[in-house]
């Protein structure tokens, strides 16, 4: 991952209050404490519940993805995400880390799947089935401990959401799945 984009005066601290608030529900080990999901919503809701922020996140970028807050590559990454076209992503883990999605405008219809013979987490099997699909509307959020695997689409773009990880995706090796056979690639 870049370094951090470099934040105007009003999300700079804005975003960095809500990383250092994040990280206080994160253990020594990195791993988040059961109550992490539903802080998480609260204080992200609380964040765009300031018309200004929302505004500036959404000029942030329209397509792609930038990262807005890392202070270690193997702690918390806070990344804006947005997509202007329709678009689906191939089923994939996280690696060894979490991830935490929350949606910020459009809908996001996220797949989550399983160990198709049900013995193994889903990034440790060789075949994946669906588990369930749920729309994330803006305003919520749903945390992928490690282990899981799922994809994202976004039929009726535009939309954006912000992503939380436990450590930088791109140093990580990571796994994905065909959607159609269940198969890894």
């Amino acid at each position: 991952m870049r370094d951090a984009l470099l934040l105007d005066e009003d999300l700079s601290p804005s975003i960095s209050a809500l990383a250092h608030a994040l990280s206080a529900e994160i253990g020594d080990d990195n791993v988040p404490r059961h109550t992490f999901e539903n802080a998480a919503n609260t204080l992200l809701n609380g964040l765009l519940n300031f018309p200004k922020i929302t505004t500036k996140l959404s000029h942030l970028l329209s397509d792609g993805r930038t990262c807005i807050w890392a202070d270690d590559p193997k702690k918390l990454h806070i990344l804006y995400h947005a997509t202007s076209q329709p678009d689906a992503g191939k089923p994939h883990d996280h690696g060894s880390s979490w991830a935490l999605y929350f949606q910020v405008t459009g809908v996001t219809k996220m797949n989550i799947y399983k160990d198709a013979v049900g013995n193994n987490l889903a990034n440790q099997a060789d075949k994946i089935e669906l588990d369930k699909t749920v729309e994330m509307q803006s305003g919520t959020g749903i945390y992928f401990p490690p282990g899981s695997v799922h994809s994202a689409s976004h039929p009726n773009a535009p939309a954006s959401w912000i992503r939380l990880t436990g450590q930088d995706l791109d140093k990580l090796p990571r796994q994905m799945w065909d959607e159609r056979t269940g198969l890894k690639v």
